[in-house]
């Protein structure tokens, strides 16, 4: 539609401009009366780039200057600037092809021949880089004991420096795991660098692998002399393997040991790097012949360090003799810094001991009640489904006893119980007594909700045996968990199927044990340990009233389960469970007599009740 005379001048002025309400649309404009309408602009470059991609797409080609292609080409000829750049292009791809999965073993080991080729006599100049380091520990990895023992004699003289190398120490731990000629040629490396490798981030990696992993007790003890003074770290002694060794000869050497003990561990405790074994093992050294002054400024020092040295054998121990030798306050210090690892620590094959220490010797049963105690009930499900962590759990309810406490960690506690009764005021059993009643409530509240599951399992059944057995409680917690046990005794007893509770050879172990309770208490190697609550149920009658009760006394006895035995053979309950039980005495002998493969405890309960 075309626009009138006298209006021109009025649409030109107004033209790019809008009104209220009104769009700008160009696109939309109609052509004047009598004109052409506008072709559209043709970009000659978008049309040729067009024809362009049609065309590579039909040839599935890649455009020539692509970026990505552009930053590979340009990253290439850095690297060819450099004089061993040929040999590392090379290498890589090679390498690209020999470290995939699924790369068959001829193939593999032709690869590895034409690397090594590549990198013969020349693998000192290029280890230090990150491809190459990645491409070094494959060949060690993939390649046969000739090429590993190649790779490792090449770079002899170099082990240190590639420790403190952020990527040539892997390759040094490669040669640790996968050359055994040359892992003792790189521990002995080490020898006389030991105090300034600790320091280094990178290199105190490697030696903890070398030390903790690899090194034996020869070596371990060459590596850790170096702390206890310069003749150590020079004069290497073959038939020494310990300090103990050292002092038996040349006692007078002690007091320069302990000198150049504390120079070397008081600046790692103040910059708080004390993660290595090694470093383990010098502080349990000091803690052991310093003399008391010495050892409590040490133990003041590294208190809030013990969390950080409970993961190994010697920290453990060395955190034991904090907690023994310690302050009240030392003691307390160290406690609070366990918060919020608990199960952690508890759960580590050496950490454990240490919560079982300073359940042992600190006074304060208040204060551990509301902190390490009640952190403790907190994750009982946790703990006593662990190899380790059930035994703190049975340390509260047990006491020392060698069947739930470790070896190692009850001799350490009785070697210091002479330190213990001048540092520990509080007579023993008044302490474990009060430790008792404070984790008692969460023990029987657990037992109560979890019996279903935890009395058929090895490791929780125990602690269910021992709450039952020890637990103190007066809000009548005890009898719930009791009745949760006897509401299983009075499930229907089937002989074939160990579900039951009587049946299990696991759970049938805890109801005996209560049974047998009841009329001679469990003894136990720990003096300390208190006596068996006196408002405990009478578990074996209550055992026997749940099975008469719900008439499976019988069935029990033909099932010739253990805790039918236990009944039989207690003075409390005998004479009543062979008055149940004799007129039934055929059925009983018949169900010996049928199943001969199995038969439990039937043999023993048929000559209890002729």
């Amino acid at each position: 539609m075309g626009i009138p005379a006298n209006n021109k001048a009025s649409w030109k002025s107004s033209r790019g401009k809008t009104g209220a309400g009104e769009k700008k649309n160009k696109r939309t404009r109609e052509p004047e009366d009598g004109a052409q309408p506008a072709k559209k602009r043709v970009n000659n470059n978008d049309k040729y780039d067009k024809e362009k991609r049609k065309q590579m797409v039909k040839s599935n080609a890649v455009p020539e200057t692509s970026r990505g292609q552009q930053q590979k080409k340009l990253k290439t000829d850095r690297v060819m600037t450099r004089p061993t750049g040929e040999l590392r292009v090379e290498a890589v791809k090679i390498w690209e092809e020999l470290r995939r999965g699924d790369i068959e073993n001829d193939k593999r080991a032709l690869k590895m021949k034409e690397i090594m080729e590549i990198l013969r006599g020349k693998i000192k100049e290029i280890v230090f880089k990150r491809d190459m380091s990645r491409i070094i520990q494959t060949c060690i990895k993939v390649g046969n004991e000739e090429q590993r023992n190649e790779i490792a004699e090449e770079l002899m003289g170099s082990y240190v420096d590639l420790s403190r190398s952020l990527y040539g120490r892997h390759i040094l731990m490669a040669i640790l795991k996968y050359s055994n000629k040359y892992r003792s040629k790189v521990i002995s490396s080490f020898y006389g660098h030991v105090r300034k490798l600790i320091r280094h981030k990178d290199a105190a990696a490697v030696l903890e692998e070398c030390y903790a992993v690899y090194a034996n007790a020869g070596q371990r003890w060459k590596l850790v002399a170096e702390l206890y003074g310069n003749e150590f770290a020079v004069f290497k002694d073959n038939d020494t393997t310990s300090l103990d060794t050292v002092l038996a000869q040349n006692p007078q050497k002690l007091p320069v040991v302990l000198d150049a003990l504390k120079t070397a561990l008081v600046p790692l405790l103040q910059k708080g790097t004390v993660q290595l074994s090694i470093v383990h093992r010098a502080l349990l050294d000091y803690l052991r012949f310093a003399d008391s002054r010495d050892r409590l400024e040490m133990i003041e020092t590294m208190r809030g360090l013990v969390i950080e040295v409970v993961h190994t054998k010697e920290g453990a121990h060395a955190g034991m003799l904090c907690l023994l030798y310690g302050t009240p306050k030392d003691r307390k210090a160290i406690v609070k810094s366990f918060k919020g690892y608990l199960q952690r620590i508890a759960c580590e094959e050496h950490g454990y001991a240490v919560l079982i220490s300073a359940l042992d010797c600190i006074d304060d049963t208040v204060y551990m009640n509301k902190t390490l105690v009640q952190d403790l009930g907190a994750i009982l499900s946790e703990l006593v489904a662990d190899q380790y962590g059930r035994r703190v759990v049975l340390y509260l309810l047990g006491g020392r006893n060698p069947q739930y406490v470790g070896s190692e960690a009850l001799k350490i506690m009785k070697d210091g119980d002479a330190v213990r009764a001048e540092t520990s005021k509080k007579d023993s059993v008044v302490r474990h007594s009060e430790l008792l009643t404070g984790i008692s409530e969460a023990l029987l509240r657990w037992v109560a909700d979890n019996i279903e599951t935890a009395i058929f399992d090895p490791m929780p059944s125990q602690s269910v045996s021992e709450t039952l057995l020890r637990a103190t409680a007066d809000d009548g917690r005890k009898r719930a968990a009791w009745d949760a046990v006897l509401a299983l005794v009075r499930r229907e007893v089937d002989g074939t199927n160990d579900k039951h509770v009587l049946v299990n050879p696991i759970a049938n172990r805890v109801i005996t044990n209560c049974i047998k309770a009841e009329h001679t208490a469990p003894t136990s190697p720990d003096a300390a340990l208190p006596d068996l609550p006196k408002g405990n149920p009478a578990f074996g009658s209550e055992v026997l009233a749940a099975l008469e009760e719900s008439d499976q006394l019988v069935a029990a006895a033909c099932a010739g389960v253990f805790p039918v035995r236990a009944l039989l053979e207690s003075p409390v309950t005998s004479k009543k469970t062979r008055k149940l039980l004799k007129p039934h005495a055929k059925t009983i002998k018949k169900a010996l007599e049928a199943k001969p493969e199995r038969p439990r405890s039937l043999p023993q309960i048929v000559e209890l009740l002729q």
